[in-house]
């Protein structure tokens, strides 16, 4: 799957580099909506830009013609994404021109703009998937093949383990992950506790995350504040930017997580630099088909609250 992507991304890569400014603007356009609709690259730029909100920060505030460049490539990258989807998302075809210094024209303005802000984005993305390193988008397709062809099992596997059910559901997961690939430590001791995962393998781009159920018992929407809360503070134990939240949801309601997400469509919760996933995974045995279902009782998780209580915490080493 990844090898075929490579080429679709390296086809798109070379119809860009080659085009002239009249094709420039609709050819952006098509690759961001190409992005938006592969889960693989979403979630990849979703870990980007979580990782690299200062430049991108800067990159959005400076003068349109002050190169901005990062320290690192995935800098550079979280830049150029930036820069060029702020201009697909536009409507003027020649506005790039406003963000290079060149003489020489509109074909020498998309020149430029290709090196500064195009071919840093393509290295990064070609550069990470040969790493194989999709985080996101391995929960993604766990959650898939939970929701479409593990359901029942994984209901069976809850309730069979009484109150170890949520360790069950972690141990499954840990699985998978496994066989895609993704090394980690189970359960590592940090100083705000343990969080349930964590791969430290890679030490660009760590993994840490938590399994929380929701259940018709006493873990509800408060359990998972709780988690979210947990999740931000192995991020600060880790100094890492991003962390995931993975709920499995063993009832028939619904859950809604009042939260922005990205192209990939995953919620995540940003508070202090800090940035949190949620992947909630329906393991309830519906009856029926969902047409046939009705409207489902919902449970919402507003984000104003998140913000207050994460703010009244405190975190190790913030003690008066």
């Amino acid at each position: 799957m990844l090898l075929d992507l490579r080429v679709k991304l390296r086809n798109r890569q070379s119809r860009i580099a080659g085009c002239g400014y009249d094709e420039f603007f609709p050819l952006s356009k098509q690759f961001f909506e190409f992005l938006k609709g592969n889960v693989v690259l979403a979630s990849l730029v979703s870990e980007l830009t979580a990782r690299n909100s200062e430049v991108i920060a800067e990159a959005t505030t400076a003068e349109p013609r002050a190169y901005v460049y990062g320290e690192t490539s995935q800098q550079a990258a979280a830049i150029a994404y930036t820069k060029w989807h702020n201009y697909a998302s536009q409507g003027d075809p020649l506005e790039f021109y406003n963000h290079v210094r060149v003489s020489g024209g509109f074909d020498a303005g998309v020149a430029k703009y290709r090196d500064l802000y195009i071919e840093p984005l393509f290295d990064y993305l070609d550069e990470t998937l040969d790493d194989s390193n999709t985080i996101l988008a391995t929960l993604i397709r766990y959650k898939r093949k939970v929701e479409w062809y593990r359901r029942e099992e994984l209901q069976i596997l809850f309730e069979a383990q009484s109150f170890r059910g949520e360790k069950a559901l972690a141990m499954h997961m840990y699985e998978y992950l496994f066989d895609q690939g993704i090394p980690f430590h189970a359960e590592p001791l940090t100083g705000s506790g343990r969080p349930d995962v964590i791969s430290l393998e890679d030490s660009d781009r760590p993994f840490i995350g938590d399994v929380k159920v929701f259940d018709a018992g006493g873990r509800g929407a408060a359990y998972l504040k709780k988690g979210l809360f947990q999740v931000y503070r192995y991020c600060w134990d880790y100094s890492q930017p991003i962390g995931h939240l993975i709920v499995f949801n063993t009832t028939n309601k619904q859950i809604r997580f009042e939260l922005s997400s990205g192209m990939d469509g995953v919620p995540r919760f940003e508070f202090n630099h800090k940035t949190i996933f949620v992947t909630v995974i329906d393991i309830h045995a519906h009856e029926g088909t969902a047409s046939t279902r009705g409207i489902p009782e919902t449970v919402t998780i507003p984000t104003d609250g998140l913000v207050r209580e994460f703010e009244n915490e405190t975190l190790p080493g913030q003690q008066e």
